[in-house]
């Protein structure tokens, strides 16, 4: 039996994928291996939308900077200067599916079939958010009827001018809205988030869009809610996280009694101590906290190998655990002082021991969580390289014309 060197094996021409693997010379490769004239073009785009973007956007940059900068910000959004890099992070994870992805530009588009059931799913959504949503929350009526109008809005504009262009102008049209008659920082936000999304999605489309989404979307975790809706939610918080709490303990033998957002606990005569009161502020009502384990969440989710529905699963598990853990902090506290160690409820002991009771629990509860949705799918094992797969295949094939066996 003769063998045929390795030289000798006809050369299979490749497309697609394949082309990955194949030696380019490196001249014509740049940083992160882009062609040069890839940034060259990059930094064209960045030059003709980011520039005017910031400059359209530079006061509310420059809010949302002094407010959750690392230095001297609001401490309950100290995580947001984190979420814009764990974008970027993403980003160069994704980076060879971003290279072999080919942008398609979203501008007036295909009357696709797809485009008009999208259309019409956003418009009859709006209809339903702006007439049941107030009725199940009443509290935020007015926010589900705005919110409501704003997707009939964009399902209309999509339908006329599909998605890109509608995103991009209706994100321009909510910054105009939340300036006047808005008069709303955290309105302007979200549209200032929404013109990024239509700009990347005008200009890349869909197959791009793919890919990112997820650090558009995270930086909605980096934006300060405003406060008449952290006070609307906050209040149930509060309500829930004394209703627990007295429940919890009685059940360990604490003698404590609900009055509004208050927990009275009453002493054994023993020590003499008359009933003492304390106030769930809004402060503790979980808030702080609630976007913080969203964001460890989706940066737990996203920055791995999972499916969508694992990812999105993750994130959801957030609220409920930071809920959770808000609740467990409280009671703990509670009966801390009907136990006589009045001083954790006082100046840094206080925090301190706050911010571990929310920590470490919720970030245990949160690995768990990620354990059991990884335990729900079990995925066949496949260590063969489907690109060797074909070459070998096509080496094989060459061969037997050839007349020769490998």
């Amino acid at each position: 039996m003769t063998t045929i060197p390795e030289y000798a094996v006809p050369e299979t021409k490749v497309s697609g994928i394949d082309q990955l693997d194949q030696p380019r010379d490196p001249r014509t490769l740049g940083w992160l291996g882009l062609p040069v004239s890839a940034w060259v073009i990059a930094g064209v785009v960045v030059f003709i939308c980011a520039l005017p973007g910031v400059g359209l956007f530079w006061s509310n940059l420059q809010r949302l900077w002094l407010k959750t900068n690392l230095y001297n910000g609001s401490a309950e959004w100290a995580h947001a200067t984190l979420v814009p890099l764990i974008g970027i992070y993403y980003l160069y994870l994704n980076l060879d599916e971003l290279k072999r992805t080919k942008a398609k530009p979203v501008l007036l588009g295909d009357f696709s079939k797809w485009r008009w059931i999208s259309s019409a799913t956003c418009i009859l959504g709006g209809l339903v958010t702006w007439f049941v949503g107030p009725i199940i929350l009443s509290n935020f009526g007015y926010e589900f009827k705005m919110l409501g109008q704003g997707l009939i809005a964009m399902g209309v504009a999509a339908g006329v001018l599909d998605w890109g262009l509608a995103t991009l102008l209706g994100g321009l049209m909510t910054y105009a809205f939340g300036i006047y008659p808005g008069q709303n920082d955290y309105v302007k936000d979200l549209g200032m988030v929404m013109t990024l999304f239509g700009v990347v999605l005008t200009l890349c489309g869909w197959q791009i869009m793919k890919i990112a989404y997820f650090p558009i979307l995270f930086l909605i975790c980096a934006l300060p809610w405003p406060g008449l809706f952290y006070s609307k939610l906050a209040m149930p918080l509060q309500d829930l996280a004394a209703g627990v709490g007295v429940g919890v303990m009685q059940l360990i033998g604490v003698d404590a009694s609900k009055e509004g957002t208050s927990i009275w606990l009453t002493f054994p005569p023993s020590t003499g101590k008359p009933a003492a009161a304390i106030n769930v502020a809004e402060q503790c009502a979980g808030l702080k906290s609630l976007m913080t384990f969203v964001s460890i969440a989706a940066a737990i989710g996203y920055l791995s190998n999972r499916v969508l529905w694992q990812k999105l699963t993750i994130v959801a598990s957030a609220i409920p655990i930071a809920i959770l853990c808000n609740t467990f902090r409280v009671t703990l506290m509670g009966a801390a002082t009907y136990w006589g160690f009045d001083e954790i409820l006082t100046g840094f002991t206080h925090q301190f021991a706050g911010m571990l009771l929310l920590i470490v629990p919720g970030t245990l509860l949160l690995l768990l969580v990620t354990w059991a949705v990884d335990k729900l799918v079990v995925e066949e094992a496949d260590d063969e390289n489907p690109l060797i797969v074909r070459r070998s295949a096509d080496a094989g094939k060459a061969s037997e014309k050839t007349g020769e066996a490998i």
